[in-house]
């Protein structure tokens, strides 16, 4: 991102107004911006500052939009495929379920949101994709970390992040699978390399 130039300020949209005038929440905005849909450039105070042309040109394109929809809803789907697999007695059997005590269950939930948000964003350019990927190591290398410090064995470790990325995969369309891999990999590579260091360390 860059600073935000002064030259006719009137043209200038705050992230509230642009919101309204393209009728989405501000979350879904950021989002877009992120994801590179859409220029946003900070103030010397960090807010964001989105161009008005660049508004007026979003809001006649619908991909971004159903983009966002495609996405929550993928979301939403394997979250419930997560829940209803952890209810099942052949899941709450498993080593690695059993290992983790109530509080890194609930932790364990939160990195498989973080995970999920990750593996299913939309195929990102160039740039975004290099940073995709150093994420995805980065949320390995936490949760590697975490587990080796619960004593938790680096076996059950990598099938609780397996049992989340195939039901990843079983929600994603084809056309995704192959950049779910590569990101899922990329933070297998993570668990491995974080867990073996703190367990050497111990």
């Amino acid at each position: 991102m860059v600073e935000l130039q002064t030259d006719k300020p009137s043209r200038w949209l705050s992230l509230g107004q642009a919101s309204r005038l393209l009728q989405v929440n501000e979350a879904t905005l950021r989002q877009w911006a992120d994801n590179g849909n859409v220029r946003v450039y900070r103030t010397p105070g960090g807010h964001r500052r989105f161009w008005h042309d660049d508004v007026l040109q979003l809001t006649a394109q619908n991909t971004p939009v159903q983009t966002a929809d495609s996405r929550e809803r993928a979301e939403g789907s394997a979250l419930r495929r997560i829940r209803r697999r952890l209810s099942h007695e052949d899941v709450t059997s498993q080593s690695w379920y059993q290992s983790v005590e109530e509080e890194g269950r609930d932790r364990m939930r939160l990195f498989g949101r973080r995970l999920l948000s990750l593996l299913l964003q939309d195929s990102p350019p160039r740039r975004r994709r290099q940073e995709a990927l150093e994420e995805s190591l980065m949320l390995g290398h936490e949760y590697g970390s975490e587990m080796a410090d619960r004593g938790v064995a680096l076996k059950d470790t990598i099938e609780a992040l397996i049992f989340f990325r195939t039901i990843v995969m079983d929600t994603a369309n084809a056309r995704s699978r192959s950049q779910i891999l590569e990101l899922a990999d990329r933070v297998l590579l993570g668990v491995v390399d974080a867990h073996n260091r703190r367990s050497s360390s111990a």
